[in-house]
């Protein structure tokens, strides 16, 4: 019996960890601690089956059960429920007999619908539908081309990112790892809207960004640190005092929406800007930032001096000859912030004022030369996220109110802005936290020295 508990402890102590998915995984583990490692499998039959790596180095031993992995997969893509370590050639298989109804999707063909640029989930293609297809078509290239969306589990998102990190050669790209699953999420959600897979395919679980991160940091010990830069307050308020010399599109952006989000704010029209009288908190008008599914828009009340440099633009700025032709009746809307080049680098020719927005790549460009005026330094991640950041931060010195935070950085809920957007070692909230405590102090010495009187 004391032999037994002794081979139980032993057991125990040995390491082992899984990598693959359902009908290819595989397992590697030590016979003994700090043993041989070994790769551990089942065969078609059922049995199982192992094979020694020769060595104990368990980073090595997690790649090679990772490529090990990704052969049984590729095996598979012909005959599903084969598995073998070292894939040889295999027949084609035979045309599959008519089915009634439609072949359960693959994932490329669900990538392929959600980019359709008639039928599919963008009416228009910019630089964040772009990335987004890279990043799917990438994904899809490394996984199973027979996999299909009903086929993508929590697993199988697993594996996906499991063989990210094989890649990675210095432990960097868990962000894009991240990335990568979020858009693959994001097109099983159109496609289960658009009845095109089973309502219960391609589902995260709870979580499962936080398993990721741990799991990028096992396999290539590289600690994944979420980065949300901000600019400090004296560089927000020298991006204030430079903006007179930057582009005016620029200027009135940051002056409307320096809190919001950019990306929205800069697809306004001449309709989304109310300039009634009594309108708003000012009775000065209103600037409306529309939402985009999950990112909610926002209403800004124009204050005397927003209103001066609207009607300042709109007079005699950048965008006078559109205004001129809108209160003619020539037009009925332009954007505010239109793409180009200003003619005479004045004012936007009418044509273009009706064509599209600044986009995002042109919009970072002019934000960094905005940073150079004022020399703030550039640091990649920051530009209008930065100044929100820096904006959400600092809102609390001169309002409490939960709804007016919210209201100022166009969030939905406090959760948001508190979690992700609020700079949790923010120095000025440590002072205050300070004086708090020792105002407290300050209280129970005083109470106790009552009570002993």
């Amino acid at each position: 019996m004391p032999k037994t508990k002794r081979q139980s402890k032993t057991a125990k102590k040995c390491w082992s960890e899984s990598f693959g998915i359902y009908g290819a995984k595989i397992r590697i583990a030590e016979r003994e601690p700090g043993g041989v490692l070994y790769l551990l499998w089942l065969d078609k039959k059922g049995k199982q089956q192992k094979r020694s790596l020769g060595h104990r180095d368990r980073r090595e031993g997690k790649r090679e059960a990772l490529a090990a992995a990704s052969a049984m997969m590729q095996a598979n893509a012909a005959v599903r429920g084969v598995v073998i370590i070292n894939p040889q050639p295999q027949p084609q298989p035979e045309q599959p007999t008519k089915q009634d109804g439609p072949a359960p999707l693959t994932l490329a063909q669900g990538v392929e619908r959600m980019f359709d640029p008639l039928k599919g989930a963008y009416a228009t293609v910019n630089d964040h539908v772009r990335q987004a297809k890279r990043y799917t078509e990438a994904a899809v290239a490394l996984l199973d081309q027979d996999l299909t969306w009903e086929d993508f589990t929590a697993g199988t998102m697993m594996y996906l990112v499991r063989l990210m990190a094989q890649r990675s050669r210095d432990g960097s790209g868990a962000n894009a790892a991240e990335k990568t699953c979020v858009m693959l999420y994001a097109v099983a959600s159109w496609l289960r809207q658009e009845g095109l897979i089973p309502d219960g395919a391609a589902i995260p679980k709870a979580n499962w960004k936080v398993k990721l991160r741990e799991e990028w940091r096992a396999l290539t010990g590289h600690r994944v640190e979420v980065q949300r830069p901000r600019h400090q307050v004296d560089e927000v308020a020298a991006i204030f005092a430079a903006l007179p010399k930057a582009d005016p599109r620029l200027r009135l952006l940051i002056e409307l929406a320096a809190e919001l989000r950019a990306g929205q704010a800069v697809r306004a029209k001449r309709s989304d800007l109310i300039l009634d009288e009594q309108v708003g908190g000012f009775g000065l008008g209103r600037f409306i930032v529309h939402g985009a599914g999950k990112k909610h828009g926002e209403t800004v009340d124009l204050h005397p001096e927003l209103r001066a440099l609207v009607d300042e633009v709109l007079s005699t700025g950048y965008l006078c000859e559109a205004e001129a032709a809108y209160q003619r009746g020539e037009i009925s809307d332009y954007f505010l912030f239109p793409t180009g080049k200003l003619k005479e680098g004045a004012y936007v020719p009418l044509c273009r004022a009706t064509d599209k927005p600044l986009s995002d790549h042109t919009l970072r460009e002019k934000f960094g030369e905005l940073e150079a005026i004022a020399g703030v330094e550039h640091r990649k991640g920051r530009a209008f996220y930065g100044l929100r950041r820096q904006a959400t931060d600092l809102a609390p010195e001169f309002a409490q109110d939960a709804q007016v935070l919210n209201r100022i950085s166009g969030h939905s809920d406090s959760a948001t802005r508190e979690r992700i957007y609020q700079d949790p070692q923010n120095e000025r909230v440590r002072a205050r936290a300070a004086e708090a405590r020792r105002s407290m102090r300050a209280f129970l010495t005083e109470a106790d020295q009552k009570k002993a009187a």
